[in-house]
C-alpha cells in the first residue's frame, strides 16, 4: 500500500527524483572495479560529497535563482551574474575544502636533487641514483612532486602557476555547465507543462460552461413545444389533458435531476424518447405511425443527456401537420463489438422545406455543436432530404 501511494499522484515525481540523484551520488561506489576494490578511500568520499553538490545545484537553479530572477523578475543580467558568481564561489569553496577535508595524496615519489658543477664547467641534475663521482661541489635539495606539480624551496617550477589556474578553472566549470543546463532545460520542461495544464483547465472550463449553455437551451426549447401541445388539448377541451400532465411532469423531472450530468446510461435516454412520443401521440394518436423499437441490451452505455431528443422533437415539428399519412421511422442499435451506436430518425416532409429545415432551429444546431465539443472525432452526423423524406443519421462510440 505504502509503494502504491509513493509511486501514484504527486509522490511519484519527487520519488523518481530521489533514486535517480541517489544513484548517481553513489556512483564511485556503483562503478568500483570489483577485482581492486578495497573499500572507500579519500576519493570516494570526495566524488560522492561533489555529486551531492551538483544537486544542490541543480534544484537551487531551478526553483529559486531561475523563476525568481530570470522568469518572475525578467532580468536576465542578474540571472546569469548570479550564475558566475555561484559557480566561481562554489569552485573555490571545493578547493578550499579540497585541502581542509579531502587533502590529495602526492602521487610521484620525492626525489632528491643534486645540483653540481663539475670539472668542465657545465651544470648538470643528477638524482640519488647517480654516479656523482665527478662533482667538484654541489648541494642537494628535496623537491616534492604533487598533484599540483613540482614544488622546490623557492616555489613552482615546471609549468607556468597563471596557466595552471586556467587549465583547472576551465576544466572544473565543464560539469557545473552541464548541471546548470539539464537544471534549466529541466525547469523549462515544468514550467511548459504547468502552462499546458492551465489552459487546459482553462479550456474544460469553456467547455463546461458552452455545454451548460447549450444544456439550458435545450430544456426550455422542449417546454416550449409541449406546452403547445398542452395549449392545443385545451382548446379542444380534451381528456387526453390529464395524461399529458403526467407525461409532462416524467420528462420534467428527467431535465431536473439527470440532465446536469455529464453522462446518462443510453437506456434512461432511450425512456425519455419513449415518454415524449408518448406525450405527442396523446395530441395526434392515429393520425402519425411511429416505429420505434429500441434494444434491450443498452443499460451498459452511457451518453450525453437529452442528446437524441432534439431529433425526434424536429421528427414531430416538420413532418406532423404538414404532410398527409405523416410517419417517423426511428432506429437504434449498438454494435457490443465496437461500442458504436447508430441512431436514425426518418420522417416524412412537404418538398418546400427541403432548403429552409435542413439543418435549422434550435435543437439540431445545438447538438452538432454539443457533438464537435463532446465527441470530436468519434461521432458522425448526416441530415440529408431525399424527395419528402428527411433523414438525420447519427453514429457515436459510446464509451
Amino acid at each position: 500500500m505504502a509503494l502504491k501511494k509513493i509511486f501514484s499522484g504527486k509522490y511519484l515525481v519527487p520519488a523518481i527524483h530521489i533514486l535517480l540523484w541517489g544513484l548517481y551520488i553513489i556512483s564511485p561506489y556503483l562503478f568500483r572495479n570489483p577485482s581492486t576494490w578495497k573499500g572507500f578511500n579519500m576519493w570516494h568520499y570526495r566524488t560522492m560529497f561533489n555529486n551531492a553538490l551538483y544537486a544542490g545545484i541543480f534544484y537551487f537553479n531551478a526553483y529559486y535563482l531561475y523563476p525568481v530572477l530570470y522568469k518572475r523578475r525578467k532580468q536576465l543580467w542578474l540571472y546569469v551574474l548570479s550564475l558566475v558568481v555561484l559557480v566561481i564561489s562554489v569552485m573555490f569553496l571545493l578547493r578550499k575544502i579540497d585541502d581542509v577535508i579531502f587533502p590529495q595524496p602526492q602521487r610521484f615519489r620525492t626525489m632528491q636533487v643534486v645540483e653540481a658543477r663539475p670539472l668542465t664547467g657545465q651544470r648538470i641534475t643528477l638524482d640519488k641514483h647517480a654516479d656523482s663521482g665527478r662533482v667538484a661541489h654541489g648541494r642537494i635539495e628535496r623537491r616534492d612532486f604533487g598533484p599540483g606539480g613540482p614544488r622546490g624551496p623557492h616555489g613552482d617550477f615546471g609549468g607556468d602557476r597563471r596557466n595552471r589556474l586556467i587549465f583547472w578553472c576551465i576544466f572544473n566549470i565543464i560539469p557545473y555547465i552541464f548541471i546548470l543546463g539539464i537544471s534549466i532545460s529541466y525547469r523549462i520542461i515544468i514550467d511548459n507543462a504547468k502552462q499546458e495544464k492551465i489552459r487546459k483547465e482553462k479550456e474544460n472550463e469553456n467547455l463546461k460552461t458552452e455545454l451548460s449553455f447549450l444544456r439550458s437551451q435545450v430544456s426550455p426549447h422542449f417546454i416550449f413545444n409541449i406546452l403547445n401541445n398542452m395549449v392545443a388539448l385545451a382548446r379542444k377541451k380534451s381528456d387526453m389533458l390529464e395524461p399529458s400532465l403526467i407525461e409532462l411532469s416524467k420528462l420534467m423531472r428527467y431535465m431536473l435531476y439527470e440532465n446536469d450530468d455529464e453522462r446518462v446510461s443510453l437506456g434512461r435516454e432511450v425512456d425519455y424518447l419513449k415518454s415524449y412520443i408518448a406525450l405527442q401521440l396523446l395530441r395526434f394518436g392515429d393520425d402519425v405511425t411511429i416505429m420505434f423499437n429500441p434494444p434491450d441490451n443498452i443499460n451498459a452505455y452511457y451518453i450525453e443527456p437529452m442528446l437524441l431528443a432534439p431529433f425526434v422533437e424536429n421528427a414531430f415539428k416538420h413532418g406532423v401537420g404538414m404532410v398527409e399519412d405523416p410517419q417517423i421511422n426511428i432506429t437504434l442499435s449498438v454494435d457490443d463489438a465496437t461500442g458504436w451506436m447508430d441512431f436514425k430518425v426518418m420522417n416524412t416532409v412537404a418538398p418546400q422545406q427541403h432548403t429552409k429545415d435542413k439543418d435549422s432551429g434550435i435543437g439540431l444546431v445545438n447538438v452538432r455543436r454539443r457533438l464537435e465539443l463532446l465527441y470530436k472525432e468519434d461521432y458522425n452526423l448526416d441530415i440529408m432530404q431525399n424527395d419528402n423524406i428527411f433523414i438525420a443519421a447519427l453514429k457515436i462510440k459510446l464509451k
